[in-house]
This record gives structure tokens, sequence and C-alpha cells, in this order.
């Protein structure tokens, strides 16, 4: 998959307005999507989601590091 394609799926899990259902979906796509491409970066993405909350993106920075 390439950039384009993540920044539709990221366009549309940010439209899903509860906050924490957009999290656990951005969190589930990015994993996913994480296996697809060595270059993709977790963190960046989930901000594209709109996803922002404190602490949330210290997972998603440790689990860029780990993966």
């Amino acid at each position: 998959m390439t950039r384009k394609d993540f920044e539709l799926i990221a366009g549309v899990v940010e439209n899903i307005e509860d906050p924490e259902t957009r999290r656990q979906v951005a969190l589930n796509f990015g994993v996913k999507l994480r296996r697809t491409n060595d270059r993709f970066n977790l963190s960046r993405f989930v901000v594209a989601c709109g996803c922002t909350k404190p602490g949330f993106m210290d997972v998603c920075e440790a689990t860029d590091r780990y993966t």
C-alpha cells in the first residue's frame, strides 16, 4: 500500500464521531497497515486520523519502535 492509500483510510477514520471508537479503529488499522509497508509511521497515521489524546501517542510511538 502507498501513502495515498493510508491517507484515504485516515480520512475515513477521522470522520468517526466517537473519540474512543476513533482511537480504537485508528490503532487497529495502524497495527495492520504497519505490516504492509516498512516505512509506515503509526504515530503520523493516528494523528492524521484525528487522535491526539495524551498518553495515546506514547503508545503509538512505542509501537513504532518495536514493530
